[in-house]
């Protein structure tokens, strides 16, 4: 079965990690739904709303899980209801048979148990048969009881398969047949396995206190990923299980941990730079960038000097200069100064001393070659 990608719910919402659907590349597949903060979901999603899932490809169409943790509707409030929806506009129906499992429950993912499952016909998203699911997948009491809900944590998992079809056509069963699941070769399913090993916190050998909460993780994990990781935790004498840290936030920290773990970006930096994003997201960007930076995580420093260039504007350039200088992030300071260069009424300000507050403590040569740079502005 080919890993369809997977999404982390968190603090009541999705954390998006890529902007694109994954693609399967196979007509059948799974996606994984990790819901880390399940009580947080079930106060901010009433009855007859969800959560939806990124968007993933199996077999050429594009999929979403629905998720709602007070029930679709009110005659199932006592409920969680999970619904399969094919998200796309393509003008032809498919037919698929799908299972929905907790994580812990590879009895259901066999493929002899998920091909004698009811095939179902979903057409259009906006059609009454753009979507199947389970209404009553679980009562939620019995839910919160189970084994399938640990920390306040949870992983579902979709597993589908859709059907070849020989025509084009919308009706039900014209030539379809599964494809047969020996003729697979499953792709990496490493990332949500780790993600699955943050979640649970099993084997933990290492506590971090930021900001008045407590995260889990494990020093070898840690110490692959990151250098400053590897010579704080391995160090000489270094034996203490519990680490605190105290010039950070807690929601920094937390999302720094799951993309050393999966390599996942938290909602905030794939917002797009729009109805003014780039006031409220940019300071959280600058906070993870300095981040990734004291550990020594280059690839996630990349990644957010990118999308900060894109969140330049003239409430955020002072501020995403001083940390560019600061962090060495010469690109996003050379998109700075090329922002400041281009719109004239930031020179006058400049010019009163607004470039002297920018750079603040900075060297005075640093200060000489801005000034140059503009060709605008006099010492």
């Amino acid at each position: 079965m080919a890993f369809a990608g997977a999404s982390l719910v968190a603090d009541g919402m999705l954390c998006a990690s890529t902007k694109s659907a994954v693609d399967s590349g196979a007509d059948s597949g799974y996606h994984l739904l990790i819901v880390e903060g399940y009580s947080r979901t079930k106060e901010t999603t009433p009855n007859g709303e969800w959560i939806e899932s990124r968007p993933f490809i199996v077999g050429g169409r594009r999929w979403t899980i629905d998720y709602s943790p007070n029930g679709d509707n009110s005659e199932d409030e006592e409920f969680i209801s999970v619904f399969l929806v094919l998200d796309d506009d393509i003008n032809h129906s498919v037919k698929v048979q799908y299972v929905f499992s907790f994580i812990d429950q590879p009895e259901l993912r066999v493929s002899k148990h998920i091909r004698q499952s009811e095939p179902v016909f979903f057409s259009e998203r906006h059609d009454v048969h753009g979507h199947h699911g389970r209404f009553r997948f679980m009562k939620r009491e019995v839910f919160e009881r189970s084994k399938h809900l640990k920390h306040d944590r949870f992983v579902l998992r979709c597993d589908l398969v859709v059907l070849k079809s020989d025509g084009n056509t919308k009706e039900q069963g014209v030539g379809t047949s599964a494809l047969p699941f020996n003729e697979l070769s499953p792709p990496s399913d490493l990332q949500s396995h780790f993600a699955d090993l943050l979640l649970s916190k099993e084997g933990a050998d290492i506590t971090f206190e930021v900001g008045g909460e407590k995260f889990a993780a494990h020093r070898c994990v840690l110490a692959a990923r990151s250098s400053i990781f590897k010579a704080q935790l391995y160090g000489a004498m270094n034996e203490s299980s519990v680490v605190k840290i105290t010039d950070m936030k807690a929601k920094v920290f937390g999302s720094l941990l799951t993309f050393i773990y999966t390599d996942a970006v938290p909602e905030f930096v794939d917002m797009e730079a729009y109805d003014g994003h780039e006031i409220i997201y940019a300071p959280r960007l600058l906070q993870f960038l300095e981040a990734a930076e004291r550990y020594d995580l280059q690839r996630l420093k990349s990644i957010c000097e990118e999308k900060l260039a894109s969140f330049i504007c003239a409430e955020t350039v002072a501020d995403i200069f001083a940390v560019a200088e600061r962090r060495r992030c010469f690109g996003l300071k050379e998109a700075c100064l090329e922002f400041i260069k281009a719109d004239p009424s930031l020179h006058a300000t400049f010019a009163a001393g607004g470039l002297g507050q920018i750079t603040g403590t900075r060297s005075p040569s640093l200060l000489k070659r801005l000034l140059s740079k503009f060709g605008l502005l006099k010492l």
